[in-house]
């Protein structure tokens, strides 16, 4: 557990109707750092970014960013606490152009909308000449990108991320990953569940691995890395 988290999740028990796919989750996320999540399909990782985001009501268990408890909180309030979200589907409006989904991202701003956006195109670069274009013409990468970009646009202090790499090209993939390092830098921390395991655990500051809904192992990237069973059970040997 990090000594000063920005996030911390608790014995969180919920799920989707009356079936519970978390079983007394505990995770924490420090300032600036990159934490992922990873397992099995089913292991409810999607499911604890759903609970920390206001999608799904924990029938147990605590959610406390800077804190306070937000477990129970819907998620536009959750927004304006300072907390982003990019699902893995249904990320972009694809009738709107690129610029008009960054700007939907910033509907709570009242003022700095110009510098917000220029923020967002230095970031995604490949972006500003596909500005105008509707954003489901984009390439899958480039449409992530536009989502990550939307999710930026308000300055929050954490970002959720939903299999920020899924069907992306192993090019994008690496892209992906290098702007995630970049939004950590420019102070925000990250939680993201990731299907490239080994890739995410390479790049994360500390991970946990999750099992039927529970808390499996958790530590530093490297030595998740380097654990023979981890490696054995969740990376493919």
């Amino acid at each position: 557990m990090t000594a000063d988290p920005i996030l911390s999740v608790a014995g969180a028990v919920g799920g989707y109707g009356g079936a519970d796919i978390l079983h007394g989750i505990d995770l924490t996320v420090g300032r600036r750092e990159i934490v992922g999540v990873i397992g099995p399909n089913g292991a409810g990782k999607s499911t604890v970014l759903k609970a920390i985001f206001g999608l799904i009501r924990l029938r147990q268990g605590s959610i406390r960013f800077e804190d306070q408890d937000i477990a129970g909180w819907p998620p536009n309030r959750i927004v304006r606490c300072g907390i982003g979200y990019v699902p893995q589907v249904d990320n972009v409006f694809r009738e709107m152009t690129v610029q008009e989904n960054l700007e939907m991202g910033a509907f709570l701003r009242r003022e700095g909308l110009e510098a917000a956006l220029e923020r967002v195109y230095v970031l995604f670069p490949d972006l500003v000449e596909k500005r105008r274009k509707p954003a489901g013409s984009l390439s899958g990468g480039q449409r992530q990108m536009v989502a990550f970009g939307r999710a930026l646009m308000l300055d929050p202090q954490l970002l959720l991320l939903d299999e920020p790499t899924a069907g992306l090209s192993p090019r994008y993939c690496e892209q992906i990953f290098q702007i995630i390092r970049d939004v950590r830098a420019a102070g925000v921390a990250v939680l993201l569940v990731e299907q490239h395991a080994k890739q995410a655990l390479a790049f994360s500051d500390r991970a946990y691995v999750l099992a039927s809904g529970r808390n499996r192992a958790e530590g530093s990237g490297a030595d998740l890395l380097a654990d023979r069973e981890i490696a054995q059970m969740f990376l493919g040997g």
